[in-house]
């Protein structure tokens, strides 16, 4: 299998922390000349990242990919045996993709100070702050990871996205979003010490200490 790959990316790194925890052997690699290059749309061409190559079967779009990885390579398990609890790992993910990314990605295009849209900002960050309170009333009660008491793909999901909040909405003027939300700090706190979490996370922050090198 080959998982074209950028260790910045959020999705990307979902899958990675899928991939460690199960042990599997993965080559990761570019997407060649670019994402958005005619040599990788032929083979993706939907022509973002992630997308997993096997047997000569090119699979796109992140959760598509930890779904199919779960099917190939059901143990160690990433999601519940108990179906409830497979439906709220799964709700957690449609909840990452559709309810925070879009705010944090929106956030993101503000980074920079000289083209800041102050407007934008104070509207994302209400929005962002309404969802962070309906992801802390989703979020297991007495367990620290988000569903259960071991990592599943919600986890996966969730991690890399606030790798990101966690460092950019206090630069945007923001509290952070683990503040007065127990449950997202608990998750946090557990959740960062998994192994696969551990090894992602050091990859994440070696790409985002890169990049901002480059914007210098």
């Amino acid at each position: 299998m080959k998982l074209y790959d950028n260790p910045l990316s959020p999705f990307t790194s979902r899958c990675r922390i899928q991939i460690y925890a199960k042990g599997l052997d993965v080559e990761r690699v570019a997407p060649p000349g670019g994402a958005s290059s005619a040599e990788y749309r032929a083979l993706n061409p939907l022509g973002r990242i992630p997308a997993l190559e096997v047997n000569g079967t090119v699979i796109p779009e992140s959760q598509t990919i930890c779904e199919l990885l779960e099917d190939l390579h059901p143990q160690p398990a990433l999601l519940p045996a108990d179906p409830i609890a497979r439906a709220r790992v799964r709700l957690l993910c449609r909840f990452t993709d559709l309810y925070l990314f879009p705010i944090e990605s929106a956030l993101s295009n503000q980074f920079d100070p000289k083209t800041r849209d102050a407007a934008v900002v104070t509207q994302k960050l209400t929005e962002l702050q309404a969802n962070l309170e309906l992801l802390e009333s989703l979020l297991d009660k007495d367990d620290s990871f988000a569903v259960g008491s071991a990592l599943t793909l919600a986890d996966c999901a969730l991690f890399p996205l606030f790798f990101f909040m966690t460092r950019l909405i206090p630069v945007l003027g923001g509290k952070n979003p683990l503040d007065g939300r127990p449950r997202l700090a608990a998750w946090w706190e557990t959740v960062g010490k998994h192994p696969a979490v551990s090894r992602v996370n050091g990859e994440m922050e070696a790409a985002l200490v890169e990049y901002l090198a480059q914007r210098r």
